[in-house]
């Protein structure tokens, strides 16, 4: 197997180095002037395909690969599928659900899923599910056609609602990002971020955020959510449109007068992460449990921006062209044991990359 993961990472350079000069969305200056082939993403053939139109991936904590492919057909109809892979990319198990678009999973190892349901007025509406696999019955344990699923939360009143990003914090507490269509309610609008117990009981509405605008904490059209371990500090990301700020890293501070979430960065104290225009369609962020490295994938861009813990812009971000041209429309990111995932959602597959210096160490 080393072997010919090595031979696909020498095809996968060689390709790099074809597709260097093809038309591209350009990285920023100073990730493309310091970026060289000594420590560089390459991509680990093959890639695992066969997806619709998906928007995340994920590892989980059980080690095993999941996808929301979002439109999937089931029965000839648009409807959607999650699906449960190894990390070698067999298909263990899937689950229709209706339009998935974000994954998440606890500490019991219980999936978190957002997707969409029908109402009993006929209203497509947002939904939160979960997916019990944990099970006393040794024919349903982990497999997620026969696990129990529960419908945590539905926007009934607002059928508009969606919900494109999950993560869950140290206690197994979760948040849900949720956007939509309007955002005119000073009281209740479309772009919140949900927070629920590990009992799924709503707690709040995190109080951090103000509805559209150009401050530090706007929010308008959320696209992605990642905690940050061991700490329950997160990152956002959202669409350009509308704010200055597409990605924004929360801190969780707990003190004597305060406990709650604020900005980590602010533009008196400018650094790589937190800068205007620097992202145009963020769709997806993970994190490095263990180097504490950020990702974020533009799904406009066709790029992955990687940051270290500081909020550095690390050389090691790249675009189509770096990805010897395979990566297209990024809406989805993971990373394991150093394997970064990339969900292609052009192509319908997920793709794999690995550092130049770390193919050694597999």
């Amino acid at each position: 197997m080393k072997a010919a993961t090595h031979i696909a990472l020498g095809i996968a350079l060689t390709l790099e180095y074809m597709t260097g000069c093809e038309k591209a969305p350009e990285l920023p200056p100073e990730v493309a002037a310091s970026r060289t082939l000594d420590t560089a993403y390459v991509e680990v053939a093959p890639s695992f395909g066969g997806f619709t139109n998906p928007q995340d991936v994920m590892v989980g904590r059980d080690q095993l690969l999941y996808v929301a492919d979002t439109h999937a057909p089931i029965n000839g109809q648009d409807h959607g599928r999650v699906v449960m892979m190894n990390l070698a990319g067999f298909q263990l198990s899937e689950r229709s659900i209706l339009h998935p678009v974000s994954l998440g999973q606890d500490s019991r190892l219980d999936l978190l899923v957002g997707g969409e349901i029908v109402a009993s007025n006929g209203d497509t509406v947002g939904a939160l599910f979960r997916i019990h696999l944990v099970s006393n019955s040794p024919d349903s344990a982990h497999r997620l056609d026969l696990s129990r699923m529960d419908t945590v939360w539905t926007e009934n009143a607002h059928p508009q609602r969606r919900f494109p990003g999950i993560t869950v914090l140290p206690d197994n507490t979760w948040l849900a990002a949720r956007a939509g269509t309007d955002n005119s309610s000073p009281i209740d609008p479309d772009a919140r971020v949900v927070e629920f117990g590990p009992g799924d009981a709503f707690i709040n509405f995190l109080p951090a955020f103000i509805t559209g605008g150009q401050s530090p904490v706007s929010i308008n059209i959320p696209t992605g959510i990642a905690s940050i371990p061991p700490t329950n500090d997160f990152v956002l990301t959202q669409s350009a449109q509308g704010v200055s700020y597409a990605a924004l890293w929360m801190q969780y501070r707990q003190d004597p007068e305060f406990e709650g979430w604020v900005t980590k960065y602010d533009p008196t104290n400018p650094i790589d992460f937190f800068r205007v225009g620097r992202y145009v369609q963020p769709e997806a962020v993970t994190i490095d449990k263990g180097r504490r490295d950020i990702f974020i994938a533009d799904a406009a861009l066709d790029s992955v921006f990687k940051y270290n813990s500081r909020g550095v812009l690390k050389a090691e971000s790249f675009g189509l062209a770096g990805s010897g041209g395979v990566m297209k429309r990024p809406t989805g990111l993971a990373f394991f044991n150093r394997m970064l995932y990339v969900l292609d959602a052009q192509e319908g597959q997920v793709i794999r990359f690995i550092l130049t210096t770390d193919i050694v160490q597999q």
